[in-house]
């Protein structure tokens, strides 16, 4: 009687411990719980954000995470000027590589409001897609259609990241409003084949002209860059916070 009765304490120790293992050990290990009264609160949240990096790249199917890149951009059109000094240019199929890249800078956070500030930067954003032309420049028609590449370099934006907490099932839960992005790019730099029926002289002189004048071309992308990295940054952060409790991401002790 003795020998079964140590066995059933010993049983209840084990299958305690278990459980209280499998409870405390809810979240994988490249995501670090961030503790409320942490000393150094945002530092935790920044090395959580690195730790997270070679994770995002492939993304996270397990938490339903798409994968940061490539990603794609919606159609452009850059139609500007009038009929004798036209400019008409239509991107289709841009995919974009480079954010993985992504740098965080002067992380600000606030639980009271679950407000996180910070400034973004990449090293360089590059682009390929398909090109459609019809531009009239110094009475010289430009027709065609081809591949298009290009680069950013330079490129940093101000963000701010607004959360509020969520009930499911009695359970609160982190969501996150649509990120807000101003995007600043320092050097845009564009390439188009197949100009003039691939013209080596013609091709390049008009690929000049255009890199020349890339202010025009950053005023019409900026707003589409600014919209898509606004909803896969913000996409990424919901598919996390929805898979773990609010109290498990930021515990009070």
């Amino acid at each position: 009687m003795t020998g079964a009765r140590n066995f059933n304490i010993l049983l209840r120790l084990w299958l305690t411990v278990l459980f209280a293992g499998s409870a405390i050990a809810v979240l994988p290990p490249y995501i670090v719980a961030c503790k409320k009264n942490e000393p150094k609160f945002n530092e935790c949240i920044f090395n959580t954000i690195e730790g997270l990096r070679e994770k995002l790249i492939p993304g996270i199917p397990e938490l339903e995470v798409p994968p940061l890149e490539p990603f794609e951009l919606k159609n452009i059109r850059l139609l500007r000027g009038p009929v004798g000094a036209r400019l008409d240019v239509n991107l289709t199929n841009i995919e974009v590589k480079g954010p993985s890249s992504f740098k965080v800078h002067n992380l600000k956070s606030n639980l009271k409001d679950n407000t996180f500030t910070f400034k973004l930067t990449f090293d360089e954003l590059s682009f390929k897609g398909k090109y459609q032309m019809d531009a009239t420049v110094l009475l010289l028609r430009l027709s065609g259609k081809g591949d298009i590449s290009g680069n950013f370099t330079g490129y940093s934006s101000d963000v701010i990241l607004r959360g509020e907490k969520v009930l499911r099932e009695g359970v609160e839960y982190l969501n996150f409003e649509r990120m807000k992005l101003n995007i600043k790019i320092g050097v845009a730099k564009v390439h188009l084949t197949d100009l003039f029926g691939g013209d080596p002289v013609l091709g390049t002189a008009t690929n000049e002209v255009l890199n020349a004048n890339s202010a025009l071309f950053l005023e019409e992308i900026k707003p589409v860059l600014e919209s898509s990295l606004a909803d896969l940054f913000t996409e990424i952060a919901n598919k996390i916070t929805r898979s773990f409790t609010y109290k498990e991401l930021f515990p009070d002790k």
